[in-house]
């Protein structure tokens, strides 16, 4: 029998009289989860949903109710597939109770959530530094035979509340063999977040968006690496250049430096239009190369590459002159865009690459006039294997090259030559291996 003990009774107590908050206390910490009531177990059985589920503590919005584990003992239902989580309690959360809404589900983030500070701490030096990673995980079952699934979404929120991109998880296995199973997922945390909103909702509906949710863990943990470009500023001379400490080369098609008290020098600011290097040309105009954009100023300077892309390599600085005023404002935020690399649809073997092992796959399949796969030497999707096939692989072979809208992103900005720390930066639009933006076209400035 499952019981819940003094401690989480004494919980229920403080949390219904408002005198417990949600993850307050941990939100700093590093590889600790900062979800509070994870496994649903504070409930308040005096507001109840459909079936008298008693609806969730430490949650905003809903509110949200819980079905349990255990029903002889609750005298709740029990509809998930699949024995139990391990270390679960009484209660589960369920995406199809949602009185409240028109459909009655829970289907989309923000319906149901919890917000962590993430704004101080440990957790707080690791994303101003671009380090901050957030890893998600959580069980997940379903009803019978439906095909519906939980999500868990983490939102990254600026100061405010505007999301900088976000990381997802959902049931990897819904449908007929349903049973309860942990999921996991991690994602870089966007510089200048300061709030992580994790919701819980469902997809799918079979006559009710049936999608269980229990133990959701949610932490924040500190990469070896930035997962962003830097901006290095030097408050001594204003020397500008931004750096690629990742580890991997980075595609860059756009960047853009802001400065709220107008603190840049448009005048000694040394474009990559201006400086014409190999791997970073200078357009004419077309689009062809780098040119700047018409608005530049003290408080932005900016330049696009509209047809195409630089490789900003591992460890490479690019230098952009004497752009800082060394007078001003260290309020710099630096934004930039990154190509994804194009889709290998050559990859035969579905090892990353297009090389000859792929070759070979075409070849032992070539002249299948219908029902091939992709694993057959399929790369266009027609259900053959012909010289359209081969032709794609020849383009892919050594890589895909990179194609599609550039995803923005916010760089680290770091002060140095004189005795100041890197500052945290104000908030501005990031998107996170998440939301890709489509970049506009930039007016040449001349």
């Amino acid at each position: 029998m499952k019981i819940n003990n003094w401690r989480s009774k004494l919980a229920v107590t403080l949390a219904a009289g408002g005198m417990l908050t949600p993850a307050a206390a941990r939100a700093a910490n590093l590889n600790t989860n900062l979800v509070a009531n994870p496994g649903f177990e504070l409930v308040d059985s005096g507001t109840v949903g459909a079936y008298n589920a008693p609806s969730i503590l430490n949650w905003s919005g809903g509110p949200g109710f819980a079905y349990s584990h255990n029903p002889g003992v609750t005298g709740i239902p029990d509809y998930a597939d699949g024995a139990d989580p391990p270390g679960a309690g009484n209660w589960y959360f369920t995406a199809n109770n949602n009185p409240g809404s028109l459909t009655g589900d829970f289907r989309a983030p923000g319906l149901l959530y919890q917000d962590i500070d993430v704004s101080a701490g440990p957790t707080a030096a690791a994303i101003v530094a671009g380090k901050g990673r957030a890893n998600l995980s959580a069980w997940m079952s379903s009803y019978l035979n439906d095909n519906d699934f939980g999500k868990v979404r983490v939102d990254y929120l600026d100061a405010g509340d505007v999301s900088q991109g976000f990381a997802e998880i959902s049931d990897s296995d819904p449908g007929p063999a349903n049973v309860w199973s942990l999921n996991s997922g991690s994602g870089a945390i966007s510089v200048g977040t300061t709030k992580l909103r994790v919701s819980l909702f469902g997809g799918v509906v079979n006559g009710g968006t049936d999608g269980y949710i229990d133990l959701v863990d949610v932490q924040v943990s500190q990469t070896a690496n930035p997962q962003f470009l830097s901006l290095e500023v030097n408050t001594v001379t204003g020397q500008v250049q931004f750096k690629n400490q990742t580890g991997a080369a980075v595609q860059v098609e756009y960047y853009e430096i802001t400065s709220a008290g107008g603190s840049l020098k448009p005048t000694t600011w040394t474009s990559l239009q201006d400086q014409n290097v190999a791997g970073f040309p200078a357009g004419n105009g077309s689009g062809n190369g780098w040119e700047e954009a018409g608005a530049v100023a003290a408080g932005v300077l900016s330049e696009s590459y509209l047809t195409g892309s630089s490789s900003v390599g591992t460890a490479a600085a690019v230098n952009l002159g004497t752009a800082f005023n060394t007078a001003g404002a260290q309020d710099l935020v630096f934004r930039y865009a990154v190509v994804p690399p194009a889709p290998l649809t050559a990859d035969f073997d579905n090892d990353g690459d297009a090389d000859g092992a792929d070759f070979l796959a075409w070849q032992r399949s070539n002249g299948l006039a219908t029902g091939a796969t992709k694993a057959q030497g399929d790369a266009n999707g027609d259900g053959a294997v012909n010289a359209a096939d081969l032709a794609l692989w020849k383009s892919q072979f050594g890589g895909g090259g990179f194609a599609g809208p550039g995803a923005l992103f916010r760089g680290v900005v770091t002060y140095v030559g004189a005795p100041v720390a890197a500052v945290p930066e104000p908030a501005s639009v990031v998107c996170v291996g998440a939301a890709l933006v489509s970049l506009v076209a930039l007016r040449r400035r001349k």
